[in-house]
């Protein structure tokens, strides 16, 4: 943004026209005026005392401009102009240009609110229509449990699937307003990861998958339900993306500064080029679309809920190999700073 004298002058050029154009006129007619006798040293004089009050002049609206401007400029906050505080305008322009900037705030934040309504609206739909479909999902696995015919199994596996994926969107349009549903509390981390094994144990018997456990008690800081999601997702990309009678690791360790989890499958592994990009919302990289297994929402979504909760989600991996998940929990965390 340019803000300079000269700037400023290269705007006043009427009034500087019409100072020259005046100046000139007295000039002429002090000279031509023979009742009116002067001395041309007198003339000088009185040019530089009319010039020096005219340089005054502009030195002052100048500051007077900038000054106005820096307080209305100082009175934005994220899009919102607050008037309160600047002070009564100058000039007329300023006075046309405040009211100006109060209009366009006042339609901005009507259509903010317009706009937060329609999505709360949104959000409340969709979470409505989520929790709708859960329950004829829930019937046919029960039924399907109840069934004796053999290929209902493969039935059984797809409804799971498309419950996972409606627990996935929703946790996705809950993600936005996640103050709303928080409650930090001292969590065991050895009860959540058990908690979410045994949710994925019917997968883990039918591929023959071995879990090794290794969780120490640890406390950490967390909400245990978001955690358990988080979980859920890292867990179910381990199984997805490993072989059957393959072995899924999963222990902790703490210091200092933070505890850790850590979860390991020996499957096809991320290559080194995909790796930076796996928590891109809708990045499905080379395996994902060579597998056609992947949505690239899962790790985004963990992700984020991981840095809402205020613990760090990092992943290593070697293509055809392994790939390391590891979820930080840092010790003596300010929740109410992180939380937005």
């Amino acid at each position: 943004m340019i803000r300079s004298f000269y700037h400023y002058l290269s705007f006043q050029k009427r009034i500087i026209a019409l100072y020259v154009l005046f100046m000139t006129f007295l000039t002429i007619l002090l000279y031509v005026e023979p009742a009116i006798p002067i001395h041309f040293s007198n003339m000088v004089y009185i040019h530089i005392i009319a010039l020096g009050f005219f340089l005054l002049h502009l030195a002052i609206d100048y500051y007077s401009i900038t000054a106005y401007f820096s307080k209305m400029t100082s009175r934005w906050f994220d899009g919102v102009f607050i008037p309160d505080g600047i002070g009564e305008p100058h000039t007329y322009e300023q006075f046309l240009y405040t009211q100006w900037l109060q209009t366009i705030n006042n339609q901005h934040q009507q259509k903010m609110v317009a706009i937060t309504q329609e999505k709360k609206e949104s959000l409340e739909f969709m979470t409505s229509w989520f929790h709708e479909i859960k329950t004829p999902i829930a019937v046919c696995k029960l039924v399907l449990e109840q069934s004796s015919h053999a290929d209902m199994q493969n039935i059984q596996e797809e409804i799971s699937r498309i419950e996972r994926n409606v627990e996935q969107a929703l946790y996705f349009a809950k993600s936005d307003h996640f103050t709303q549903d928080f409650f930090i509390s001292q969590t065991d981390l050895d009860k959540v990861i058990r908690s979410v094994v045994k949710q994925h144990a019917k997968e883990f018997i039918r591929r023959k998958i071995k879990v090794d456990f290794q969780v120490e008690t640890i406390p950490v800081e967390t909400d245990p339900k978001w955690l358990r999601y988080v979980l859920s997702e890292i867990l179910s990309n381990s199984l997805k993306y490993s072989a059957d009678g393959g072995t899924v690791s999963i222990h902790s360790e703490a210091d200092d500064k933070e505890a850790r989890l850590i979860i390991t499958d020996h499957g096809i592994g991320i290559s080194q080029a995909d790796l930076p990009r796996v928590f891109q919302l809708g990045f499905t990289g080379s395996n994902g679309r060579v597998h056609q297994k992947s949505t690239g929402i899962g790790l985004y979504l963990a992700k984020k809920l991981t840095n809402k909760l205020g613990h760090e989600l990092s992943i290593s991996s070697q293509e055809h190999s392994y790939t390391t998940v590891t979820i930080h929990f840092p010790k003596g965390l300010d929740y109410l700073s992180i939380v937005k």
